[in-house]
């Protein structure tokens, strides 16, 4: 039987939670449909996969590089048509999840579309499947492209550990995802994915640069999202199918303060242009001698020309621009970016004289 999709696997330090997720997959799902690909980013806790056989490949480097990079190593090695990017902590309940997404996928309508699922929050406890009825239910993200520290919560443990760590206290203004409410039924637009597990046509994950330039963890989702739109495809949810995400109290994928305030310039670098980026740097605040801003700063001055190769092999796909994005979903302190020019290949006559 010929496959249809590859399931790409990232995991750092996963150890036998790896195991747990293979084993639940394998159970909810016909495997004679799909290859499996696990990506070890760098890990220091050994992976046993010798009881799967020929059922998964394992990729393994020795470098941490991230969960981006980790994608993308996964995805060279693809020969099917559909694939499906999906985080270590994924659970299924449901034996026709990945049969539907490929019912999906193979919709012409979604050749161009990033697709995730109905997210369900789980906890360890849950052990290798998702046995409660009883879990929150979050149906994909909208992107905060710029907030201000004021309209954040003021209160929640994780604000509580920026605060005890003295991190800088808005990184989370610009470009953070945040869940949605349900608001259709079956398959819809979304602004931005959300949930860890993503199906996608890999000709199109492939056409956008998947997360080239990502470095280590966060701004993920809105990376990839933002690259779908912008390059003239959609993001869209799949709301009737349901995926399981363990929430863990503390991450294996750590990074620090200044490679996520990196991540925020580098995104915007990459697909809006240094005019745009300057921006979103400059909303973070006027952060004086913070440490991780000058880290941050000083990996986007070492990594200048690489940003800027990237950006220049991104407009090259791009045919929208943030401003088409704030018109099909508008976002908070537009004004900050209303006549600051996005580095998209215009035609229209009358730009010349909008962006001086």
């Amino acid at each position: 039987m010929q496959k249809l999709a590859t399931l790409v696997i990232a995991e750092n330090n996963e150890g036998t939670q790896l195991n747990d997720s293979l084993d639940n997959l394998l159970e909810y799902s016909d495997h004679k449909l799909y290859d499996i690909i696990v990506v070890s980013d760098g890990s220091e806790i050994p992976v046993d996969l010798s009881k799967y056989g020929d059922l998964v490949r394992h990729v393994a480097y020795p470098i941490r590089k991230g969960v981006g990079a980790a994608f993308d190593i996964g995805a060279e090695h693809v020969k099917t048509p559909n694939m499906f990017i999906m985080g270590s902590d994924i659970r299924f309940r449901d034996k026709d999840c990945i049969d539907n997404m490929l019912n999906y996928l193979e919709t012409e309508d979604n050749n161009k579309s990033f697709i995730c699922t109905t997210n369900l929050g789980i906890s360890v406890a849950a052990g290798k499947t998702i046995f409660s009825e009883k879990l929150t239910a979050r149906y994909a993200a909208k992107v905060l492209l710029f907030m201000k520290a004021a309209d954040l919560p003021q209160k929640g443990t994780e604000m509580k550990r920026l605060r005890r760590e003295n991190a800088v206290d808005s990184f989370r203004n610009i470009l953070e995802a945040k869940w949605l409410s349900r608001w259709n039924q079956g398959i819809y637009e979304v602004p931005c994915v959300l949930g860890a597990f993503y199906g996608v046509k890999t000709d199109w994950y492939n056409h956008i640069g998947g997360f080239h330039g990502h470095r280590y963890w966060g701004t993920l989702e809105p990376f990839i999202s933002l690259k779908s739109w912008l390059a003239g495809g959609s993001c869209k949810i799949a709301s009737d199918i349901e995926t399981g995400h363990l929430f863990k109290s503390q991450g294996s994928h750590y990074t620090r303060m200044s490679d996520t305030l990196y991540n925020k310039y580098a995104v915007t670098k990459i697909l809006f242009g240094k005019r745009v980026a300057r921006k979103f740097f400059d909303f973070l605040g006027e952060l004086g001698d913070n440490p991780d801003m000058k880290a941050a700063k000083w990996l986007a001055h070492a990594n200048r020309k690489s940003l800027r190769a990237l950006h220049k092999e991104f407009l090259k796909v791009k045919s929208r621009d943030i401003h088409w994005f704030n018109e099909r979903f508008p976002f908070k302190y537009y004004d900050v970016i209303k006549n600051t020019k996005d580095d998209t290949m215009r035609t229209k006559w009358y730009d010349r004289f909008l962006f001086k």
